[in-house]
C-alpha cells in the first residue's frame, strides 16, 4: 500500500504521468501501492503507475458483493471501504466449476491469502501437487502471491509472459490485462501483468468448487481502505465474491487444548467464523452454533490470532460432549469426545429457592453426580445428569439443597449458574 510522504513523477501532471519515484533524480521507484494527489487516486503497479480515477469512484462500502464473467483474462483490482469499526472482515469467493482463479487481500499493509470452505477437513483440499491440505494457500504464506482455488489449478499453473495483447482477444500464455474496480465495473488499465502459478499457490477441491471464505481482522479504527485481488490468468473465467463489514465473530464455549479427546468442561472462550454455501451472491452463510468441519477458529473476536495455528492437532472439548480437533487454525474434524470418567453421586432437592435458608431440611430425592472429591459437591465442582463425564451438566439459578442419600434431609446448599459449576455452598445451621 502506498506511504503519505513525498514523491516525484515523470510528468506534467499526477494525472497524465507514467511513474512516481521515491527521489527527484526520478531513479528509486515508489513501493506499489495507492497514491492520491488533488482528488485523483493512481495505483503503481510493478512500477507503473495504472489509470487515474476521481477518489470518489475508488472504493466500495462493505457489505457488498460483485459477479464477473469475461473471455479475457485479467488481474483485477477493487477498494472496499470497511469503515472505523472494529471487527473480523469475513469475504466469501465463488470462483467457478471449471477455472480456478486467485485471491488476495491487503489490509493495514498485511497480505491475507488463506481460504477454507464448508467440510475441509484436511484431505479436502489439495494444492497443485495433489497434496492434502488443512486449507488453501498453507504453501504460500509470506509470498504476498494470490492463493488460487475453484475445481481445477492444472490449466493455470504456468508462467504468462507474452506482452503482445491484443483487445478482446485472449491466448494460453498471455500476461493478464490490469483492470481496477472504478463506479460500477472494472475497467482496463492497459497495462500487462506477467505472473507464474505454481503448486503451492493452489489449494483446489477434489469434488467441485465450494465457496471459499477469507478473514481479515480489523482490530484499530483505522485505516479504513481494504484492497482486494483477484487473478485470473486462464482465458475465460467467472468469480463471484461479497465482503462483510467488520463484526464480532461467533462464540463457543470449549476446554483448553489437549492432546486426547477425554470429555471435559468448558473454561474458555473461542471464535470462529461461519462458511457459506452458493454459486451467486449473496451466499448463504451457514448457521452453526459451534464450530464444524472446515470453520476456521480464533482465539479473539477480531480474527487476528488463529487458534493452534500449528501442524499437531490439539482437541478442544465443547459443552462436555464434543472433541473438535484443531490443526493449522481450522477445525479439521469433529466427534463425540471419549475417555469419560467416573463420577460421585449425591442427592439434591427438586426445587429451587430464592434464599438458601429456604433449601435447608427439604427432602433430598433428585439424583444427580459431581466431579469433586468430596462427598458433596464443592466450589468449582461440576455437576452432571449422569455418572460419568460423557453425560450432560446440570444447571441452575438461586439455591438447591444437598444430601449423602435419597431421602436425606439437605444440610448443605449450592448455587450452579453456568455449565454446572459450583458457584457458591453454604453450610445449613
Amino acid at each position: 500500500m502506498g506511504v503519505l510522504g513525498t514523491y516525484c513523477f515523470d510528468g506534467l501532471n499526477f494525472s497524465q504521468a507514467s511513474s512516481l519515484y521515491t527521489d527527484s533524480t526520478l531513479s528509486v521507484l515508489a513501493a506499489d501501492g495507492f497514491y492520491s494527489q488533488g482528488g485523483v487516486v493512481r495505483q503503481q503497479s510493478n512500477g507503473v503507475l495504472l489509470a487515474a480515477q476521481a477518489c470518489g469512484n475508488c472504493s466500495v462500502p462493505c457489505g457488498n458483493g460483485i459477479s464477473v464473467s469475461l473471455s479475457q483474462n485479467g488481474f483485477f483490482d477493487i477498494n472496499f471501504d470497511v469503515g472505523n469499526t472494529l471487527g473480523a472482515v469475513v469475504a466469501y469467493f465463488y470462483m467457478g466449476n471449471s477455472i480456478a482463479d486467485g485471491v488476495i487481500a491487503n489490509f493495514n499493509s498485511v497480505n491475507y491469502n488463506r481460504l477454507t470452505a464448508q467440510g475441509n477437513d484436511g484431505t479436502t483440499l489439495v494444492d497443485g501437487s495433489g497434496t492434502a491440505v488443512d486449507y488453501s494457500g498453507i504453501g504460500n504464506q509470506g509470498t504476498g502471491d494470490p492463493t488460487y482455488v475453484g475445481s481445477d489449478t492444472a490449466n493455470i499453473i504456468r508462467a504468462y509472459t507474452n506482452t503482445s495483447v491484443t483487445p478482446g482477444v485472449c491466448n494460453t500464455g498471455d500476461a493478464p490485462e490490469n483492470y481496477s474496480y472504478a463506479g460500477s465495473s472494472y475497467v482496463a488499465q492497459g497495462t500487462l501483468n506477467p505472473l507464474t502459478v505454481t503448486n503451492t499457490m493452489c489449494g483446489r477441491a477434489l469434488s467441485g468448487s465450494p465457496v471459499f471464505t477469507m478473514v481479515i481482522p480489523k482490530t484499530s479504527a483505522s485505516p479504513t481502505f481494504l484492497n482486494l485481488k483477484i487473478s485470473a490468468p486462464a482465458c475465460g473465467t467467472f468469480f463471484a465474491y461479497e465482503l462483510d463489514c467488520p463484526a464480532g465473530l461467533s462464540s463457543f464455549g470449549s476446554s483448553v487444548a489437549q492432546s486426547t479427546t477425554a470429555c471435559a468442561v468448558n473454561t474458555q472462550t473461542y471464535y470462529f467464523a461461519k462458511n457459506a454455501t452458493g454459486t451467486n451472491v449473496p451466499f448463504t452463510v451457514d448457521t452453526n452454533t459451534i464450530p464444524n468441519v472446515g470453520n476456521f477458529v480464533f482465539t479473539d473476536a477480531n480474527g487476528a490470532t488463529y487458534l493452534n495455528d500449528t501442524a499437531t492437532i490439539q482437541y478442544y472439548i465443547t459443552g462436555n460432549t464434543t472433541a473438535i480437533g484443531v490443526r493449522n487454525g481450522v477445525v479439521v474434524s469433529s466427534a463425540a469426545c471419549t475417555g469419560v470418567g467416573t463420577l460421585t453421586p449425591f442427592y439434591a432437592t427438586p426445587g429451587i429457592f430464592d434464599q438458601k435458608e429456604y433449601a435447608c431440611d427439604v427432602v433430598c430425592n433428585t439424583l444427580l453426580y459431581h466431579n469433586g472429591t468430596g462427598t458433596l459437591p464443592q466450589v468449582g465442582d461440576t455437576i452432571y445428569g449422569g455418572s460419568t463425564t460423557g453425560s450432560q451438566t446440570v444447571s441452575w439459578s438461586d439455591h438447591r439443597g444437598f444430601g449423602n442419600s435419597n431421602g436425606d434431609d439437605a444440610y448443605v446448599t449450592g448455587t450452579a449458574p453456568a455449565q454446572g459449576v459450583v458457584a457458591s455452598t453454604w453450610q445449613c445451621q
